[in-house]
């Protein structure tokens, strides 16, 4: 399996930029209201987003894990949830832009975090940060779901604009 990870850790921060930039159009209510997703809101889902992340950081910088629940609420307040993800997205993409390929089929062990019972993985790094940005993937599309259900357009997150370079009302540069 042939996976680009710098490309995929560039278009992760890419929709996560547009994804936070749609959120702002919302009020903070709004974002923790009760959408009925499995984090429930919209804010609890970028929160777990942001975990997930930093909880593989945690194992690839050979750190113990300081996480013991999947649903913790890691930021209250959006802006400092934004900043958090925006600057953790821009560790990975030089995480990724740096990592030797040959790095890439050495296993990455680790404990599951947030079981019940205990689950032990050993993966090759590639995997493991295939389903990392997966993972976002998923949730993001979660995410997409409610802010529709919201009532405000959802920004497109196809990876075909991201290799575009497409700008618009979510980008930045806009």
């Amino acid at each position: 399996m042939l996976v680009d990870l710098p490309t995929a850790a560039q278009y992760n921060a890419w929709a996560n930029i547009r994804i936070y930039n749609a959120l702002k159009q919302l009020t903070d209510a709004q974002r923790k209201e009760d959408r009925r997703g499995f984090f429930k809101s919209i804010h609890n889902t970028m929160n777990h987003i942001l975990l997930a992340d930093l909880i593989y950081r945690e194992r690839l910088e050979k750190k113990p894990t300081t996480f013991t629940a999947l649903d913790e609420i890691l930021f209250d307040d959006f802006d400092s949830l934004e900043a958090s993800h925006r600057d953790n997205d821009a560790w990975y993409v030089q995480f990724c832009q740096d990592l030797d390929p040959a790095a890439l089929e050495e296993d990455l062990s680790f404990q599951a975090v947030g079981m019940d019972t205990p689950e032990f993985f050993s993966l090759p790094l590639r995997l493991c940060l295939t389903n990392l940005f997966q993972h976002q993937i998923h949730h993001r599309g979660q995410v997409h779901h409610m802010i529709s259900h919201a009532g405000i357009y959802p920004p497109p997150v196809d990876v075909v604009k991201f290799g575009r370079g497409d700008v618009d009302q979510w980008s930045d540069a806009a």
